[in-house]
């Protein structure tokens, strides 16, 4: 009954439903799981009323509405251009994977996250406004990859980042090769993570947050006890994983190694990524020691540099780290 009304911008939806909270609660669902609703703002009064002696009782909503009539249907048809062409890049990607993560990459690149965004609680703001906040991120993830027909579904929490400031955030699970995962566009774009780009040091999209598990994402994410949702306990897409950038053990020979064929093969950086705490620490530890001058000083003999620069950076909350490497 709401699903039908709000397409059909209702002013009052009439629920054979005898309590307003419990209306309000579904109401929200609805537009949770139905990301394609932009012109509904979430935003509704509803009223308990009393029919006649020995009938049940009923509520009515009254939906907040942003757009009606031709301005609707012009920004479902922009929606709809902006889905197209993204999904146009995705044709030759048949792994439920790749498309994910072509997704996730998309949003990244082409939306900016900013609080002053109009629409951005909507996909509007970052399917074709290109600007949004976690809201605009998740549902537009949600809304591309159901598309695409694969299982997303939309849910929020809290974040707390390095300073311990707490913050109310939505992003999403998704279904893959049959494992629930969590991915979140917002904290994988380094705008949102303000990544300082001086020295001309690349703006690394954060993959951490691309089909992780519980382990991974409560470092930073608390989701919401209201529902009980899928559990993410897999750990087989790990995108560090994946493309050899994770270490469970220490060993110094091995990350030399793998620093010497980054610079072999003129990277522009080299990442670690380790398994927990004490691995990190001792990566982090052998570095500063040794391992990043001697990187440096095989580059500079290497391409007959008399200076060479070389930046890092500590993602401790991530077990993660990263060398910059400059060739001139």
């Amino acid at each position: 009954e709401i699903l039908q009304d709000i397409q059909e911008n209702k002013k009052e939806i009439y629920l054979h439903c005898s309590n307003a909270n419990t209306a309000n609660e579904v109401f929200q669902n609805v537009l949770n799981d139905r990301p394609e609703i932009f012109w509904c703002d979430g935003n509704a009064t509803s009223t308990e009323y009393s029919q006649s002696e020995g009938q049940s009782r009923y509520v009515v909503i009254e939906p907040n509405y942003l757009y009606e009539g031709e301005e609707k249907e012009q920004r479902n048809q922009e929606i709809e251009s902006a889905r197209t062409a993204c999904l146009s890049g995705i044709s030759d990607l048949s792994d439920e994977y790749e498309k994910i993560k072509y997704i996730y990459t998309y949003l990244i690149n082409n939306v900016d996250y900013d609080l002053d965004a109009p629409d951005n609680q909507n996909i509007y703001s970052a399917l074709v406004g290109k600007r949004s906040v976690c809201a605009g991120y998740a549902k537009s993830c949600q809304y591309l990859l159901q598309q695409l027909g694969i299982y997303c579904i939309y849910v929020t929490g809290q974040t707390t980042d390095p300073n311990g400031g707490v913050a109310d955030h939505a992003w999403n699970i998704v279904q893959c090769n049959g494992q629930y995962y969590y991915v979140d566009t917002t904290w994988g774009d380094p705008i949102f993570l303000g990544e300082d780009n001086g020295y001309q040091i690349p703006n690394l999209i954060a993959y951490d947050y691309l089909c992780c598990s519980e382990k991974e994402l409560e470092k930073t994410h608390m989701i919401s006890t209201d529902y009980v949702y899928p559990s993410c306990q897999s750990e087989n897409l790990n995108y560090y994983q994946l493309n050899g950038m994770y270490y469970d053990t220490y060993e110094p020979g091995m990350l030399r190694e793998v620093i010497d064929r980054s610079i072999e093969s003129q990277e522009a950086y080299t990442i670690f990524k380790m398994s927990d705490d004490a691995v990190y620490q001792e990566v982090v530890d052998e570095m500063h020691e040794t391992l990043m001058e001697e990187g440096a000083g095989y580059l500079g003999e290497l391409y007959g540099l008399w200076q060479v620069s070389y930046s890092y950076s500590e993602e401790a909350s991530l077990n993660k780290f990263i060398i910059y490497w400059f060739y001139e």
